[in-house]
């Protein structure tokens, strides 16, 4: 006797389910075995950085438990999300000392001068917090939230939740999460520790799939990086692929490869708020970048 269309209708849905599980599952497992050469982690990969961030946080959490970070910590109210609710184009500028793919980004950084021009153009900034590979730490974080009433983004490679708590502990008021670098159990949970701190999780993504993974979380940010994380090359054509998966009402972020102002022209249909670290860093006239970059307008629609 056939089944009824009913019957077909949830077994279809438990096959695609039961498939989508085994793509992420497999896209995970091929993105490690690739992370990997003969020798060990490639120098500089994704997956070495992450190797490196647990071992590094293995001793910071050996040293000081959670819970002393927890009794220091006061919630934050959401500021990040709302400074990105302006109309116009909103810069998040970074503070980004050296990367990976470029090596050292600025010789002197003087962060009150840095932190005085991003505070005349920015609606909020970044800052790396990570040590090895971006010159970053937590230290500089607390000393930008010390010298800005803007709000900061902590950048890093968050895998616990005790990163979190770090972070605003620090000041931040949003924190970084990775989709390329998480489970899905690990973005959900990571999610509702950060959103539970009353800080907003930026999420992001690289790939139409990590978008899709992505939007379980319901995010309120989502940040579209123009970098693929494999290689280190950028291509703006990433945002201009993604933005349409992003669901309306969402706050999108283009981030990786914006360097001048014909950049944010290109992308300014998709969305109306930009990252900008490199470009500023290696920049002999911060001021006046930024206010190239400012003085353009969305494209009407545009309301991300």
């Amino acid at each position: 006797m056939p089944l009824p269309d009913s019957l077909w209708r949830i077994r279809s849905a438990s096959w695609t389910m039961a498939w989508l599980w085994l793509k992420s599952f497999c896209s995970q497992a091929l993105w490690r075995l690739n992370m990997r050469n003969a020798g060990g982690l490639m120098p500089g990969s994704l997956a070495e950085i992450v190797e490196n961030k647990k071992s590094e946080l293995s001793e910071r959490m050996r040293r000081r438990e959670l819970d002393s970070i927890r009794l220091r910590v006061a919630k934050a109210n959401h500021e990040f999300a709302a400074a990105l609710n302006q109309p116009g184009v909103n810069l998040i500028c970074e503070l980004k000392p050296k990367s990976p793919s470029a090596g050292v980004l600025r010789e002197q950084v003087n962060v009150d001068e840095i932190i005085n021009c991003y505070s005349r153009h920015a609606r909020a900034i970044s800052v790396l917090t990570d040590a090895k590979y971006f010159g970053g730490s937590l230290e500089l974080l607390s000393s930008v939230n010390s010298k800005s009433q803007l709000p900061t983004l902590c950048k890093d490679f968050v895998i616990t939740p005790y990163q979190c708590f770090e972070a605003r502990e620090s000041g931040a008021s949003a924190v970084l999460l990775i989709v390329k670098i998480l489970s899905d159990a690990q973005l959900r949970s990571l999610y509702q520790c950060i959103t539970s701190l009353g800080m907003d999780a930026v999420v992001e993504v690289q790939t139409a799939e990590e978008v899709q993974r992505a939007l379980r979380v319901k995010p309120t940010i989502m940040m579209i990086n123009n970098r693929d994380l494999g290689t280190f090359q950028m291509d703006l054509s990433t945002t201009e692929r993604l933005a349409a998966s992003i669901p309306a009402g969402t706050i999108l972020i283009s981030a990786s490869g914006i360097l001048a102002r014909a950049d944010i022209e290109r992308l300014l249909p998709y969305c109306s708020n930009f990252l900008i670290g490199s470009a500023l860093m290696k920049s002999d006239n911060m001021d006046a970048l930024l206010s190239e970059f400012v003085s353009l307008q969305p494209k009407a629609g545009v309301v991300s």
